[in-house]
């Protein structure tokens, strides 16, 4: 019988009898959300269920985080536990328990919980604020956080070496502190209050709701039910959906099926600027098997997943390799760095992925083919948020094609969404098309906080009946440094772009020329020729960018 303490939850963790099952996400607890957890269970507050599955059957699993370090990428290493040993897998509550441990026995980021004996005074406080007062620290951290006591009336202590304390003594212990350390008599109270409630914390069994699942050893609930219900439960929080029932599905005949991903996911994105997932990897190979890539579809079909777990390995080394690629055409020849142009996700990356994987050797033509592709596609939004239609055109026409069918691609955003030219797609996509104006730009990380915003003022062309779309065309947007954006009115740009604000630097000519604009273009009633000859400069960028004049580049459309 499993002992519902959080000692005995805490124990059976580290004796590996309490385990993590393969479809558990990684854990993503910050340090603020442990100390409110800490906070709780020595206010006495309830913190929640963990429901536990208890199997003998043979079961993927991996040990539940002793140590937490957010600095090193989280590959797992995962086993199988023998026929016949019980073990309970965590179906809900990892975050919880993974938090627990590292308060009370483990580490995050290489420090230890500490918890300022003094703290727990209620005065001028909210019932929202923390009482207690604890902090993952270093020995060296808690010696100068306690350097001068006596003025700044506080002592960190370890939590475990409080958690060991016998409660029949803890008062007395407390009291001792207090004596050694010349408190008044409400800090004694304090700090005799904290020894008590941190001795007793492990013996409590209300604090933490334990939810059994096949504890009667006489009815064993089917594996698909087992994997429905972990989605279930863990539809709040680190939202899980229908691709880790998949995972789930598939580590049942791939057994290192997350391990592998993780470390394509890493190698993928090292040293890019780039957030491509697991699910983006897992896709790339179901395309490849020319199956089906709605998640949702797939796991109705059990005989189907097991057959694509034994299929889907053999494709990894061509994927990693495809995305790797794109990585390179995405930064060199796209000029895009940031994660933020993806508007929609990475779907409409997957049918560039699917033809690079099939390719022997990637030409300078097929290069510029996919840097004309991805934009259609990316601006477009042909892919985004239409799964079927991405798995269609990559099955139907990327699997078969010798050259990249740019044609296609572009008859297709033409079909479905009536972009018919060059012009038609800027506009549906502001980032981007600032992107070609400027030759590329940093977004993530960029010192001036660059921000996007209307040239001319979007309230005053308003007043004077402007078209929608003339308001909001892509020559009346640029990219503006973010401490301008805060200051701006609704002055005419020509002396706005001269005195953005106060001490703040004014725009100088070649600011102006990175942005395709002069000074006669920002003058008053100058707004149509602004349009029209930015308009222009914009669509030679993208000439450039793309190597194709604009005639070509709407005949494709045509």
């Amino acid at each position: 019988m499993l002992d519902c303490t959080l000692s005995g939850l805490l124990n059976e963790i580290k004796n590996d009898n309490i385990v993590l099952p393969a479809m558990q996400r990684p854990f993503v607890w910050k340090e603020e959300r442990i100390y409110r957890l800490v906070d709780s269970l020595l206010r006495g507050f309830p913190i929640g269920a963990v429901m536990l599955w208890n199997t003998s059957s043979i079961q993927r699993f991996r040990r539940i985080q002793r140590d937490i370090d957010t600095k090193i990428t989280q590959v797992y290493s995962f086993e199988s536990s023998e026929s016949n040993r019980s073990k309970h897998l965590v179906l809900d509550g990892q975050q919880r328990l993974t938090s627990l441990y590292a308060a009370f026995y483990g580490t995050y980021n290489q420090r230890s919980l500490y918890i300022d004996v003094l703290s727990g005074a209620t005065e001028e406080k909210d019932p929202g604020n923390e009482y207690y007062a604890c902090k993952f620290l270093s020995s060296t951290e808690v010696e100068k956080m306690n350097c001068g006591i006596e003025s700044k009336k506080r002592l960190f202590t370890k939590l475990s070496d409080l958690i060991s304390i016998n409660p029949v003594y803890a008062a007395i212990d407390g009291q001792k502190k207090a004596i050694e350390l010349s408190l008044t008599n409400e800090e004694t109270k304090r700090i005799i209050d904290i020894y008590i409630r941190s001795a007793s914390i492990l013996g409590s069994t209300k604090s933490l709701q334990v939810i059994p699942v096949d504890e009667d050893s006489s009815h064993k609930t089917p594996i698909e039910e087992i994997l429905e219900i972990f989605v279930r439960v863990n539809s709040g929080g680190l939202i899980l959906l229908k691709s880790d029932l998949l995972m789930s599905l598939l580590d049942l005949k791939w057994n290192d099926i997350q391990p592998e991903l993780q470390s394509a996911v890493k190698e993928i994105n090292g040293n890019r600027p780039f957030e491509f997932t697991r699910d983006d990897i897992l896709k790339s190979l179901l395309l490849s098997e020319g199956a089906e890539t709605r998640f949702d579809k797939l796991v109705s079909n059990r005989n189907q997943v097991e057959d694509l777990a034994e299929k889907l390995p053999q494709y990894i080394p061509n994927i990693i390799k495809a995305w790797k690629a794109l990585g390179c055409i995405l930064i060199d020849d796209c000029k895009i760095t940031s994660e933020r142009f993806f508007r929609g996700g990475h779907n409409s990356l997957l049918p560039f992925v699917h033809y690079i994987s099939n390719l022997n050797n990637l030409t300078n033509e097929d290069k510029s083919k996919i840097v004309v592709g991805i934009y259609f596609s990316i601006m477009s939004g042909i892919f985004s948020g239409a799964e079927a239609r991405m798995g269609s055109f990559s099955k139907k026409i990327i699997s078969n094609a010798k050259k990249f069918p740019l044609n296609e691609l572009a008859n297709l955003i033409k079909r479905e969404y009536g972009i018919r030219s060059l012009d038609d797609l800027l506009r549906k996509h502001l980032d981007l098309a600032l992107n070609i104006a400027h030759g590329g730009i940093t977004l993530d990380g960029n010192p001036e906080d660059l921000q996007r915003d209307h040239i001319f003022s979007k309230s005053k062309l308003e007043k004077e009946n402007r078209p929608y779309e003339m308001i909001n065309h892509y020559a009346n947007f640029h990219f503006l440094r973010g401490v301008d954006n805060l200051n701006k009115t609704d002055k005419p740009p020509h002396e706005w772009f001269a005195k953005p604000g106060k001490d703040i630097p004014p725009y100088s000519e070649n600011d102006l020329a990175t942005r395709l604009l002069t000074w006669e273009d920002l003058q008053p009633n100058k707004f149509d020729q602004m349009i029209i000859n930015r308009g222009k400069k914009i669509r030679k960028k993208a000439e450039d960018l793309f190597r194709m004049s604009e005639t070509d580049l709407d005949l494709l459309f045509g």
